[in-house]
């Protein structure tokens, strides 16, 4: 079953592999970098069909770290 669709209301994944949130802390002043791009995309190239970012704040105030998105 893991490599069949799965529909999510109105969202149809390929399959079933998800890449749930990974607190990275490599985000510069609270922006995502290149290394986002890369660590995020490999994944989703590699075959996941979901892939969850990590957290993310509104406002400097929210982050846990100084290096949170």
């Amino acid at each position: 079953m893991l490599f069949t669709p799965l529909t999510i209301r109105s969202i149809t994944l390929k399959n079933r592999i998800v890449v749930s949130p990974m607190c990275q802390y490599s985000s510069e002043d609270g922006f995502a970098t290149d290394w986002h791009l890369v660590h995020l995309g490999s994944r989703a190239v590699g075959g996941a069909a979901l892939v969850f970012t990590e957290a993310t704040a509104v406002c400097p105030e929210g982050r846990i770290s100084p290096h949170c998105m």
